[in-house]
């Protein structure tokens, strides 16, 4: 294999482009004035527990997409919340009309 200088080092320092989404359930929904600002998320079921905890120490506070169950997509940010492993919470840039026990997909 030949590989020159340039490509070595583009492919050193590039970051690798991936799309990742995954599903979360929805606890608990945080309003004010009737308008839904945060949503506390934990896994979808129990065989996505560790995936979501892994995926949650590796983007302790990101921006992300969220997209609803009706196709809505909305941006925000997830933290996570680490005195409960697998739990993140989702502040939402603009009010999102969500409910406990929705699923969510998170965007990145």
């Amino acid at each position: 294999m030949n590989i020159n200088r340039r490509v070595f080092f583009s492919l050193l320092f590039a970051r690798s482009v991936q799309a990742t989404s995954v599903s979360v359930r929805v606890l608990e929904v945080f309003d004010n004035e009737h308008t839904w600002t945060a949503a506390l998320v934990h896994h979808t079921d129990y065989a996505m527990r560790n995936t979501f905890g892994d995926w949650l120490q590796s983007h302790p506070h990101s921006p992300i997409r969220v997209r609803t169950g009706t196709g809505k997509e909305v941006a925000g940010t997830i933290f996570r919340v680490r005195m409960c492993f697998g739990r993140g919470l989702i502040v939402f840039q603009r009010p999102t009309r969500i409910r406990e026990r929705d699923v969510l997909t998170i965007l990145q």
